[in-house]
């Protein structure tokens, strides 16, 4: 755990841009501090052994009396941050990164909310969103916390959030063990603790360009799940008893065998759902429920995995799936006073989840204050509904890809509660949070295209070409 001094306030704010060859975008990071409306601030800059022009610009700035700069070999952001925190002389602490740039108003606004409000401890704002070259792209706006989200797991920003210094070092800073995603990990860690707040003004400009972290997709999603997958370890608390349903329809026809049997990539599309949940580690029990003998007969011989018939009432094509996870559970209770704390479903037709994504559905219900947990895949396209005149666009106004809001779509992949949530009529609760799985990992099996697709994307990830 890092350790930091607090006996020195000499500015209120301090400021710090963690730098690593943004030398081409620097300058006007630390100009949008210097024309803050805003007069009690410190500026760190912290080269973390760049390899461009970065220690030139810092030069540009070294007569300043409110910016001190620091040049260290390349030690990654995190050790950055702590850094930082280490040399920070301010009563709160922001982090700008090096590609980005405030508005004027930014630290007037921020360090407003937190004197008036002793209670929170973490103050964002709404931001818009810039091209490489600056060109505006979109404004980003944060729903209000506590109003308008009260589940708290989608996180602030991790740069441009101002927290109080006092509340970092309760918290021991940044964790080094992570190289990315430093701000999920704060913020996790600061919902457990503290209030936040956010400002419903864009008061910082986000450069998105192909070197930006959050365009590296499967990196992030993967730290997300260290970092939950950390924060539950560390909570210390029992791991809920877990039911696993594995719902098996017979789909078979006379010139067709049943979906879940089919061949896939050399075995069974089964084994593929039967392997991840096994593999979890993290389930009390693992079920597969269907009315085909052969599907059961097959599952059965799998070490671990138990079978439950269940009636062609339940399984017809129109059956909605919670009679079947409502029956499964009454049979259980029924036969062995067996009652989970939640149940998961998992469908044969997502062959490509893994059991990763089963343990952060897992840690992301016990992270959270929700009812349920569903995994979904990002969809930005511009979808149509059909109305009076024909097709309709659902949302009126047409934007560019790029400039559209960010939907969700559920990928038939995981669906989790906690089994007091669960009715006959709906499985997921009230209260639902997400984990979100890559497009290429959301591929769902129905016809033979979709074999061949996904045949094709697990060769990738065995020669490493995804």
């Amino acid at each position: 755990m890092a350790s930091f001094d607090l006996t020195h306030h000499s500015r209120k704010v301090t400021v710090y841009i963690p730098a690593y060859n943004y030398g081409a975008y620097l300058q006007q990071a630390v100009e949008s501090v210097i024309k803050q409306n805003y007069e009690n601030w410190e500026l760190i800059i912290i080269d973390d052994g760049s390899t461009d022009n970065t220690q030139a610009v810092m030069n540009q700035f070294s007569g300043h009396p409110k910016i001190r700069s620091y040049y260290q070999k390349n030690n990654g952001l995190t050790r950055s941050n702590n850094k930082a925190i280490e040399m920070s002389y301010g009563e709160y602490i922001m982090r700008l990164d090096a590609d980005d740039y405030l508005d004027e108003n930014a630290l007037l606004v921020l360090a407003n909310v937190m004197d008036s409000k002793a209670d929170v401890s973490l103050v964002y704002s709404d931001y818009y969103v810039v091209s490489e070259d600056g060109t505006l792209i979109r404004l980003e706006r944060r729903s209000k916390v506590y109003e308008e989200d009260e589940l708290l797991d989608l996180p602030s920003h991790a740069a441009c959030a101002m927290i109080r210094k006092s509340s970092l070092v309760e918290l021991g800073g940044y964790n080094e063990n992570i190289l990315c995603q430093d701000g999920y990990d704060l913020w996790i860690r600061v919902i457990q603790q503290y209030q936040v707040y956010n400002v419903n003004l864009p008061l910082f400009y986000y450069r998105r360009h192909a070197g930006s972290m959050s365009s590296r997709m499967d990196r992030l999603l993967r730290t997300r799940q260290q970092i939950k997958r950390e924060f539950v370890a560390k909570m210390g608390k029992d791991s809920p008893k877990v039911l696993a349903i594995i719902p098996v329809r017979d789909d078979s026809t006379a010139a067709e065998p049943v979906l879940a049997l089919k061949t896939l990539g050399g075995r069974a599309v089964l084994d593929y759902t039967l392997e991840a949940a096994v593999e979890s580690g993290m389930l009390d029990r693992i079920v597969v429920t269907s009315e085909s003998q052969q599907v059961l007969k097959y599952a059965q011989s799998f070490e671990g995995v138990e079978i439950i018939p269940r009636s062609k009432e339940l399984c017809m094509p129109n059956s909605p799936i919670e009679p079947t996870a409502v029956y499964v559970l009454s049979e259980l209770e029924k036969r062995e006073g067996y009652v989970p704390d939640a149940v998961l479903l998992l469908f044969v037709v997502s062959p490509l989840r893994k059991a990763r994504h089963i343990r952060k559905a897992i840690d992301t219900l016990q992270v959270f204050k929700c009812d349920s947990v569903v995994s979904v895949c990002e969809n930005n396209s511009y979808l149509y509904r059909r109305g009076k005149n024909g097709i309709e666009p659902i949302i009126k106004e047409r934007k560019l890809r790029i400039e559209r809001d960010i939907l969700y779509a559920d990928n038939a992949s995981i669906m989790l509660s906690w089994v007091n949530a669960i009715t006959p009529k709906s499985f997921v609760g009230k209260r639902v949070s997400h984990i979100l799985m890559t497009r290429g990992e959301s591929f769902q099996l129905d016809t033979d295209f979709d074999f061949w697709m996904v045949e094709h994307i697990m060769k990738g990830w065995i020669t490493g070409q995804e």
